[in-house]
């Protein structure tokens, strides 16, 4: 997806809702691999977060890239509300 195609959305939840109704990016076992580093990175900061561990699902299950990911958190935090 490039950066102009970030501007289509209105907030972070219909983003988020847009991206979980694309097909998976990665395979089972890339997905897998990204769900251990992630509870790995969750554990050892403490992490448990409903919102942030869904909002970690876009990326463990290919569903945005590691740069549109970055974005997506980007306005998630910086939107006002």
């Amino acid at each position: 997806m490039s950066k102009g195609s970030y501007d289509q959305y209105h907030s972070d939840k219909a983003w988020r809702e847009s991206a979980m109704q694309r097909q998976n990016g990665v395979d089972r076992l890339e997905s897998e691999k990204r769900r251990i580093q992630a509870d790995s990175h969750n554990q050892q900061h403490d992490i448990s977060d409903p919102e942030v561990l869904h909002d970690q699902q876009l990326y463990i299950l290919g569903k945005m890239d590691m740069e549109e990911y970055q974005a997506y958190l980007l306005f998630k935090h910086s939107s006002p509300g």
